[in-house]
């Protein structure tokens, strides 16, 4: 029986995750990925649920750990940065007990993957055959393939067209990230400022430089779409009009979002796709099911559903309809997990409207965080058993 011809749209975490599952079966893909090279920044992902486990079979685990950020806890602080609460990091937690930089972990999965990368290259269009699907890239290349893999991110143009019913939910909010050098001062904490106006803005160590983290709570903005400019003027400007602009290290915050040229500003969606596949095309990563930054779970669910995938793949090769069957009830499961936090509820907690409902949010959390209560911070959802 011959190798199944895979051909992967996306680069990121869970093109190369992917690349390195099939890899470790016999499979060579091919990926393309419209950007001109690697992606470089990006904050800190987690790994949580069965990533670890599938990273420890890919023999890949040490190599990440060892990248790992060392991020000891969460401290909420209050305007004078006077300590509120703080929730230190552990599994299951607010704060995840392993994090690393997203272009960390790119790097050594896309080191470990098998697969040939075209970097400068995207789909332009695509069609289906007797036996998968032909493609047509921007360099006018002709690609078949038996199975058409979809990791593309959030905002796929190629989901867009192929997949028409799947919706992106707006969750009331954007997420806005840059760079910026981590105060010494913090020793390993994340620190949270939340003070009201629908702003929070927060400064998390990374194992090269700082990263700062504003959340916004406000209408959806579509003309902000590929605008940096319009981005990085809204930031400040919901920065401003929440009254905080001169409080806590904001001022500093506030000048890395006008000036940091690798500034970064996302809608806060959630991912809804009544199937992953159609024909011999299938979704894969945040492209299928993704919960947004608010849950803290898009990387963990693109290297565990990149497993299940490959597996899949390699278990039936010979009939690879059932095969994307397969996978997409062996990951529907998760879904539930992966977007238990994905609701405008959850960003309102973190960026509440008015200075009461801070106040009211820092009191409820100092009780728990210093009692045995402590123990209903960890997720009430548990993913499912990976072997099921």
């Amino acid at each position: 029986m011959s190798t199944p011809r895979v051909l992967i749209s996306g680069a990121g975490i869970a093109g190369n995750a992917l690349g390195v599952a099939l890899g470790r079966r016999g499979i060579t893909a091919t990926v393309v990925e419209r950007a001109p090279g690697p992606r470089t920044g990006g904050h800190t992902v987690d790994l949580r649920g069965h990533s670890r486990h599938v990273l420890r079979d890919w023999n890949l685990l040490d190599e990440v750990t060892a990248l790992r950020v060392a991020e000891e806890r969460m401290v909420a602080v209050g305007h004078d940065g006077n300590e509120l609460w703080r929730m230190p990091a552990q599994d299951g937690g607010i704060v995840a007990d392993v994090e690393i930089g997203r272009e960390d972990l790119n790097a050594v999965l896309e080191k470990a993957s098998a697969a040939d990368i075209r970097y400068g290259e995207h789909l332009v269009a695509t069609g289906a055959t007797a036996t998968g699907v032909r493609t047509e890239t921007s360099r006018g290349h002709q690609l078949d393939a038996d199975v058409l893999v979809i990791a593309e991110g959030t905002r796929s143009s190629l989901r867009a067209r192929l997949f028409p019913e799947a919706k992106s939910c707006y969750l009331g909010g954007y997420l806005a990230l840059v760079a910026l050098s981590y105060p010494e001062e913090f020793g390993g904490d994340m620190r949270v400022f939340s003070a009201g106006g629908g702003v929070m803005v927060a400064i998390r160590p990374g194992r090269v430089q700082g990263m700062a983290l504003v959340a916004v709570r406000a209408p959806q903005r579509p003309e902000l779409t590929n605008d940096t400019a319009a981005q990085r003027r809204f930031v400040a400007e919901h920065i401003t009009r929440a009254g905080v602009a001169d409080k806590w290290y904001v001022p500093s915050v506030l000048d890395r979002i006008a000036h940091d040229p690798g500034f970064h500003c996302e809608e806060l969606t959630k991912v809804v796709a009544p199937s992953w596949s159609t024909g011999r095309t299938v979704l894969l990563g945040d492209t299928a099911w993704s919960g947004s930054a608010l849950t803290g779970l898009g990387t963990a669910m693109a290297i565990m559903g990149a497993e299940a995938l490959a597996d899949a793949i390699a278990t039936q090769p010979g009939d690879l309809d059932s095969a994307l069957h397969a996978y997409e009830t062996k990951m529907r499961r998760f879904t539930r997990w992966s977007h238990a936090d994905a609701s405008p509820s959850m960003l309102k907690r973190w960026a509440p409207s008015t200075e009461r409902q801070a106040r009211m949010n820092a009191l409820v959390m100092r009780t728990v965080t210093r009692t045995p209560l402590r123990r209903m911070l960890t997720r009430a959802v548990r993913p499912p058993a990976w072997t099921a």
